[in-house]
């Protein structure tokens, strides 16, 4: 069973890297300019969540996968600092993965995330301009991208782009 779950795991992260991968290619420049925090996304009990409820505060928005080495090593730091920064709203939005995988993830990580949202299709951050995963999206209250940041990020970096908000 463990076997098979890391082989689905795996091929949803090779078919998530290619999508990605063409979305770098087939994106328009005009994609990046002007991102809002705006858009559909997914509950864990499969709702639509619209993203613009959020404005009003500093929002940080996570794109994260459970098969992303550099995702599995943030996110407790993120876990973290999203409980001692109560004025920051952070999003973890999963990619290309369902609520099973990563209820699965965060059991055997020991991880508590509150409310994990989804964008099944990667839709949403291949339009904000993702080349990858992880990417941390830094948005001001009235939602617009005041910061990305791709790849891994660290306490120190994170913490100076919280400063910015």
């Amino acid at each position: 069973m463990s076997t098979t779950r890391n082989w689905i795991q795996w091929t949803a992260g090779a078919v998530l890297l290619l999508a990605l991968g063409l979305g770098l290619f087939l994106r328009r420049p005009e994609a990046e300019a002007g991102v809002r925090l705006e858009g559909r996304v997914q509950t864990a009990a499969g709702e639509a969540f619209d993203l613009a409820s959020l404005r009003g505060q500093p929002v940080v928005v996570n794109a994260w996968a459970t098969w992303c080495g550099p995702c599995r090593r943030e996110l407790p730091m993120l876990l973290e600092q999203a409980r001692a920064n109560k004025h920051v709203r952070f999003v973890f939005l999963n990619q290309g993965e369902g609520p099973e995988a990563v209820r699965a993830y965060l059991e055997e990580a020991r991880l508590d995330m509150p409310d994990p949202l989804f964008d099944p299709s990667t839709e949403l951050v291949q339009r904000w301009g993702a080349q990858g995963l992880p990417t941390t999206y830094f948005f001001d209250a009235e939602g617009r991208l005041v910061a990305q940041h791709p790849g891994e990020i660290k306490e120190e970096q994170l913490l100076g782009y919280l400063s910015q908000l």
